[in-house]
């Protein structure tokens, strides 16, 4: 499994893929970085970067202040991660994988998403259950841990099952 994973990440132009971005990143092209279309993986990934980071930042917070007003950590958990997961399908569609057709139609799209999203969202209840149940770890450090490994499975998800393709024309 592991060297499937590794397969499809090496697969043909993802050595030549961070040659390029470093490229544009050493000579200051944010431009090309940000907003022009590309099937470039490590710009891809740097783009979700920035949209997991500020999906997070959505999800976080909001996580915080429901459990400052006094709901349980795990609900609001799955409140924070929806109003997250909002914000992340929206920056992920139009700024990450901008420029690349999904392999379904809009409607299923987002049906997709959201079941990505749904795997997403068990993995880190199970996660910040285990942590602070568990390991009795503070429960924002618990959702800190559990957002980063689940940020490896959305990116994984989105960029093979819903986003593999070239980019199209029209951006």
């Amino acid at each position: 499994m592991k060297d499937r994973l590794l397969q499809l990440l090496l697969k043909g132009h993802t050595v030549q893929d961070a040659i390029a971005f470093w490229e544009l990143f050493r000579r200051g092209r944010f431009h090309a970085l940000l907003l022009e279309p590309t099937a470039n993986t490590v710009t891809q990934l740097f783009r979700y970067v920035i949209t997991g980071v500020s999906s997070f930042l959505v999800d976080f917070l909001l996580l915080f202040f429901l459990e400052a007003a006094g709901m349980h950590y795990l609900p609001a958990a799955a409140c924070s991660f929806t109003a997250g997961t909002v914000c992340n399908f929206l920056l992920t569609k139009f700024f990450a994988f901008k420029s690349i057709n999904a392999t379904v139609g809009p409607a299923v799209e987002v049906l997709v998403f959201c079941a990505i999203s749904v795997v997403g969202l068990l993995l880190t209840e199970l996660l910040m259950f285990f942590f602070t149940s568990h390991l009795h770890v503070y429960f924002m450090v618990s959702k800190l841990i559990s957002s980063i490994l689940v940020f490896f499975w959305n990116f994984l998800a989105r960029k093979f099952i819903l986003y593999p393709g070239k980019i199209h024309e029209k951006v």
